[in-house]
């Protein structure tokens, strides 16, 4: 199943807030059918900080996440995964996607305890640079699972650049202390607010290396912030295949070929959006 925007903006509108884990747990489960996940964030010292700990069960998270914080607290340097991850990173290369298989790890003590303990057949992991921090994201299948194949790792392949920018955004808002501010609940976007989105979308596309006319920054803008196609043409009073003709034009000049890259696209070009009073 491939996400869609209202998929992908449920996960961006809890970046900063206590639900995120809980939000990239769900949208992870949904695309790759895996029932635990974690995410560390690695700085430039190698110091680990835990951002996602979830499971499907309630039993199994508890587990999850008094793993990851012995991870965090030690049991990262015993890692094999880690080193070998980061060591593949490259300026070229700065995302991997890799199986990971226990079988494989020479550790005992840590397989024990990392997989077998907590159920753990098979490992999807990716791992990414940015921002001065390494990503690594684990999706694991438990004993009653099919094994990963590859049209699971092409998968994770395609979401990877959505997945890192909103973990790098989560990252940066935690550490300028946003999380304080963030309701604990997602509030639903006001009109006002999401106009002001909208028009910041709008002259931030404008103003891209392609020259969009003014229709194509408008479809744009309004894909990122969710609208359908149908949508979309009754706000603008065009047909829906006018819509798709501009959106077509404005993808090539953008040199992206999706929703998903529009969406990776827009949170790395405007910071501030997430943060409209």
């Amino acid at each position: 199943m491939i996400p869609g925007m209202n998929e992908m903006a449920n996960l961006v509108g809890g970046i900063g807030g206590s639900q995120f884990s809980r939000d990239f747990f769900s949208f992870c489960r949904d695309q790759l059918s895996v029932d635990q996940c974690t995410v560390f964030s690695f700085d430039h010292q190698g110091n680990p900080q835990c951002l996602v700990a979830e499971a499907l069960h309630s039993q199994a998270g508890k587990l999850t996440r008094t793993l990851a914080q012995e991870y965090t607290e030690g049991a990262f340097r015993r890692d094999p995964n880690i080193t070998l991850g980061q060591a593949a990173l490259t300026p070229e290369q700065p995302m991997l996607v890799r199986c990971v298989s226990p079988a494989h790890i020479d550790d005992r003590d840590y397989r024990r305890r990392f997989y077998h303990d907590a159920l753990v057949h098979q490992e999807l992991a990716l791992v990414s640079h940015t921002d001065e921090r390494v990503l690594y994201c684990s999706f694991y299948r438990s004993d009653e699972q099919r094994d990963f194949v590859t049209q699971d790792t092409l998968r994770l392949q395609y979401l990877s650049g959505f997945l890192t920018q909103a973990l790098s955004k989560h990252t940066q808002m935690l550490e300028l202390g946003r999380r304080a501010i963030v309701p604990e609940t997602k509030p639903v976007l006001s009109l006002e607010r999401r106009e002001k989105m909208y028009e910041d979308l709008r002259s931030t596309l404008l103003k891209a290396a392609g020259g969009l006319t003014q229709r194509e920054a408008q479809i744009c803008a309004s894909i990122a912030l969710g609208y359908t196609t149908l949508g979309i043409g009754l706000n603008l009073g065009i047909s829906v295949n006018t819509v798709a003709t501009h959106r077509k034009r404005a993808y090539a000049k953008l040199g992206i070929s999706c929703q998903n890259e529009l969406f990776a696209r827009y949170y790395d070009n405007m910071d501030g959006a997430l943060n409209l009073n």
